[in-house]
């Protein structure tokens, strides 16, 4: 078996290949290109296993490497970082470092998601994107009106009223130039953010996990989706408190000898999940009586920000019960978890 240990940039890899004894064969650095990748990866004789570092364009990576037929292992690159920390640090050595880590059975692996995960990823971060450019440009409106000491008269800038108002209000002529851009853009990002949404939409009612999470008080078809792409599959997350801990919505814990102390959440794993959790935790304390009654309980004795996380963190062990079971949202089960 040859291990390779791959330190992955845009346009070129540092390849380590080690041995079964810990023997380096090969270093060298190789374009970032299908051609050059299946080149190294073809000179070896005996089975390969790579192990690279999860980042934002390593999937095309992992593609080619296992569609040469070779083993290959996604790395956490913090938890990576913590074990085989080093004051020399280069490519070089980050490569053989991998190597050998995973010859010797130590790298903490990430999970590599299927081709239909990566491509419902796509266009959740689309929509996601969509939504902080429209916010973008809504803030932008507002500062133009703090800019001239202007103050809405309405709820909703943006609405039926509010957009009549913007177009009524004086304003000098560079101030209405800036404002009609704007305005302008964020109609273009939401007919974008329509259309999209009605793709989702349809994509959720076909699918039978999407339907199933819909049935959550507070989880629309984006979300569903949303949580679909974040999670992957279920089978990954043996209990609800592994999937607690992936959201991030886990408690962090510093223990030596006899003394304990804890702190907020440990925003680790995936924000976007989290997001998600919190978002649906709100509207669940409105619309749903077993969620309300939560929420109201625990707010009683603690701030609301906690109440509305731990919220967040019951509901996520509904959807790994949905998940798992393939069942709809039951109000008397929920009480009870």
């Amino acid at each position: 078996m040859i291990y390779i240990g791959v330190d992955l940039h845009q346009r070129f890899c540092a390849m380590a290949a080690m041995d079964a004894s810990g023997e380096i064969l090969d270093e060298r650095c190789v374009t970032n290109q299908e051609e050059a990748v299946r080149a190294y990866l073809g000179r070896w004789s005996e089975p390969v296993r790579v192990a690279v570092e999860a980042c934002s364009f390593a999937a095309a990576f992992v593609e080619v490497v296992q569609s040469q037929g070779a083993e290959v292992e996604l790395v956490h690159p913090e938890r990576v970082k913590a074990i085989a920390s080093a004051k020399l640090k280069n490519d070089r050595v980050d490569a053989r470092t991998l190597a050998h880590l995973l010859r010797t059975n130590l790298l903490p692996a990430a999970w590599i998601a299927d081709a239909a995960t990566r491509e419902l990823r796509e266009l959740i971060r689309l929509r996601v994107s969509l939504a902080r450019q429209g916010t973008r440009w809504k803030n932008a409106t507002h500062a133009v009106l703090h800019r001239h000491g202007l103050r809405s008269p309405v709820s909703d800038l943006f609405g039926k009223a509010g957009r009549a108002w913007l177009e009524a209000v004086a304003l000098p002529a560079s101030a209405r130039i800036a404002m009609t851009h704007h305005l302008d853009l964020l109609d273009q990002i939401e007919r974008q953010r329509q259309a999209l949404d009605q793709m989702l939409e349809q994509q959720a009612q076909q699918d039978p996990d999407a339907r199933h999470l819909m049935s959550i008080p507070g989880i629309g078809a984006y979300r569903a989706l949303a949580l679909k792409a974040e999670i992957g599959t279920i089978r990954r997350f043996a209990t609800k408190r592994q999937l607690y801990s992936y959201a991030g919505l886990v408690p962090r814990l510093r223990q030596s000898a006899d003394r304990t102390r804890r702190g907020g959440i440990s925003r680790a794993g995936s924000p976007l999940l989290r997001w998600v959790m919190v978002g649906a935790a709100l509207q669940a304390a409105r619309y749903s009586p077993a969620a309300r009654s939560y929420f109201e309980r625990l707010r009683q004795r603690k701030h609301t920000h906690v109440a509305r996380v731990a919220l967040a963190r019951k509901l996520l062990g509904a959807v790994h019960a949905l998940l798992r079971d393939g069942v709809c949202f039951d109000e008397q089960q929920f009480a009870a978890l």
